[in-house]
């Protein structure tokens, strides 16, 4: 167990939004969900991808009650438009998805010909949209993906017809301007360890609606400071929460109880 992560937590968390999958197949991931109940990480949203990983979370959570999961066919993994055929399967199942996510748009690596740019686009336009107009149908609530994309992610989120508490910016990564946007929207937003060590991340935190803020690892990525260059895990949410606390000058019991009540008011956590 890593040190920093000992201690005495009077307040549960839920991280929002973790990738489970690569522990499990790793053979590590009873150390740690172990890891995660020392740090008092009590409930966990692990996220849909692929039909590969909807498949093992639907499977995973039957053993696993205190993690909740999702499905969605990510930007930068969809192949074809026939993947989205399989996710009406995994709404039906018994132990049902608690969100459609993550989904969304993606243009940080886009290819440098203009014709083959403007296809790539157009796809991730096409597989977001069904995948909204499926969320919409099932009244469900949406993770959503959004990096150097926010223009057509907003519009084309006013269009669905979703309204906003409905919807959630995982990982928040724009500015101050888009976040007053997502606040008259009405939008949820979640912050990742990026905001303990990627500059601008402070100021839309402080004027984000506190009844909308959730918190989230991403893991097993972006490790937060102080546990970098370590691959991040659930326990490791408590770095960020430290963090978030301090800046928004609230105590950390405080801030977990905010995202904690604020995380089961949007998955519609039992």
């Amino acid at each position: 167990m890593d040190p920093k992560i000992i201690g005495s937590y009077p307040m549960e968390i839920i991280d929002s939004h973790c990738h489970l999958d690569d522990f499990f197949y790793e053979g590590k991931i009873e150390e740690v969900l172990a890891n995660a109940e020392q740090a008092s990480v009590t409930r966990m949203v692990a996220v849909g991808t692929h039909p590969k990983d909807w498949e093992f979370y639907a499977e995973f959570v039957r053993n696993h009650g205190h993690i909740f999961h999702t499905v969605g066919l990510h930007p930068l993994v969809a192949k074809n438009e026939k993947e989205l055929d399989q996710l009406p399967i995994f709404l039906g199942k018994e132990i049902k998805p608690v969100a459609i996510g993550e989904i969304g748009l993606d243009y940080h690596r886009l290819p440098p010909e203009q014709r083959a740019k403007d296809e790539v686009i157009e796809f991730q336009k096409l597989i977001f949209v069904k995948q909204l107009e499926l969320a919409k149908a099932n009244d469900l609530p949406v993770v959503i993906h959004s990096r150097q994309a926010f223009d057509d992610t907003f519009n084309i989120l006013i269009n669905s017809g979703i309204r906003g508490g409905k919807i959630l910016f995982h990982c928040y990564g724009y500015g101050v301007p888009e976040m007053e946007k997502l606040k008259s929207f009405g939008a949820f937003v979640s912050f990742a360890g990026t905001l303990t060590f990627r500059k601008g991340q402070a100021e839309p935190l402080k004027i984000a609606n506190p009844d909308r803020l959730l918190i989230e690892t991403d893991c097993p990525y972006l490790t937060p400071e102080p546990h970098r260059p370590k691959r991040n895990e659930p326990a490791f949410i408590r770095a960020t929460a430290r963090f978030a606390a301090k800046t928004l000058d609230m105590s950390e019991n405080d801030f977990c109880n905010l995202t904690h009540k604020n995380t089961e008011k949007f998955f519609a956590l039992k």
